[in-house]
């Protein structure tokens, strides 16, 4: 009997004991998940908006099946931290950075720890959450040696934690591209064709025809914009021109939906001066114009080029033909 009372005191015992160092490693985990995140890179958005970058590794994921590594890299992802504009909510907020914002702006809450906006504190999202262009510039500050060249985008091995399947979700809408393992070494660099590219990442350089220009908006998006002159109309001088649309009520569509995207009341009290921005899917083929030179596979310039030529590299960074040559207005941040 008193054998079988020491031997549940010793139980009881070896049980807490367990349990504590159990606890103690869960916490530890924990806390390390918990761990602030350090952003690698910051930048400006659309010339107002402070965002920062960087990478961390997935504590929670990391041993599941579907995120298996081709390498023996720890398994993580993007995040962007960004601040809320003054007096911007939830909604406005999740239209303006989150893809499909209208449906999403409820999951802001998870990154606030259900806390009001604040226009002073950085908010944590995960970089696939996020609207392309966003992602586009994350993707230029977090890779400077990244460049445009013949035939494609030219990325960098960078950091160590660079692995294919990151790389891929990164830049392509591709599940069936995908890149050589022995190309992830720091220093590397390898081309990822125009077509495998995502697009809505906006790395591609672009050109637009006089008279209009391309810019982007306050959101970071790319327009092409036109100025009225004196006399000019909404409806002949830009949605005939530039559109050019057949039929009178696709015009009249053109029109309305022109106002709501640059925010003016009324069609008949546009002042001469006034800039009008345009979706560049919605030019007519003449103004919006591909940057020739660039479009060209590596394979067919390099074949052009002398090998021998003192001015010939390996990884020759093309650059767009003269503005002045062919009357372009041209948008490429490289």
């Amino acid at each position: 009997m008193l054998f079988n009372k020491y031997l549940a005191k010793f139980t009881i015992f070896f049980f807490l004991l367990n349990f504590h160092s159990f606890s103690t490693i869960q916490s530890a985990q924990f806390n390390q998940a918990q761990i602030e995140i350090i952003p690698l890179t910051s930048f400006l958005f659309a010339n107002r908006d402070p965002m920062r970058a960087g990478w961390h590794q997935d504590f929670v994921s990391k041993g599941t099946k579907n995120l298996k590594s081709f390498t023996k890299k720890p398994v993580g992802s993007l995040f962007v931290q960004l601040k809320p504009r003054l007096n911007e909510g939830e909604y406005q907020l999740a239209l303006r950075v989150l893809r499909e914002g209208s449906h999403q702006f409820l999951r802001l809450r998870e990154f606030t720890g259900g806390k009001p906006l604040n226009h002073k504190v950085y908010l944590t999202i995960p970089f696939e959450m996020l609207i392309g262009v966003i992602q586009g510039e994350v993707i230029r500050s977090l890779f400077p040696n990244d460049q445009v060249e013949a035939g494609g985008w030219l990325h960098q091995v960078t950091y160590e934690w660079e692995t294919p399947e990151l790389i891929e979700k990164i830049f392509t809408s591709s599940e069936n591209y995908t890149f050589h393992q022995k190309a992830f070494e720091q220093g590397i660099k390898f081309t990822i064709p125009w077509k495998s590219l995502r697009s809505d990442l906006e790395l591609e350089p672009l050109a637009v025809r006089d008279p209009l220009v391309i810019r982007r908006d306050d959101v970071g998006m790319r327009y092409a914009f036109y100025q009225l002159k004196p006399g000019e109309t909404l409806y002949s001088s830009v949605v005939i021109r530039f559109i050019g649309q057949k039929k009178h009520y696709a015009r009249s569509q053109n029109a309305n939906d022109l106002l709501a995207l640059n925010g003016l009341p009324d069609a008949r009290k546009l002042s001469s001066g006034q800039y009008i921005k345009i979706p560049l899917e919605w030019l007519r083929p003449e103004y919006l114009h591909y940057v020739p030179i660039i479009y060209r596979s590596a394979e067919e310039y390099k074949s052009e080029k002398n090998v021998n030529s003192p001015n010939y590299f390996p990884n020759h960074i093309l650059k767009p033909e003269s503005r002045n040559t062919l009357s372009l207005d041209i948008i490429s941040q490289r």
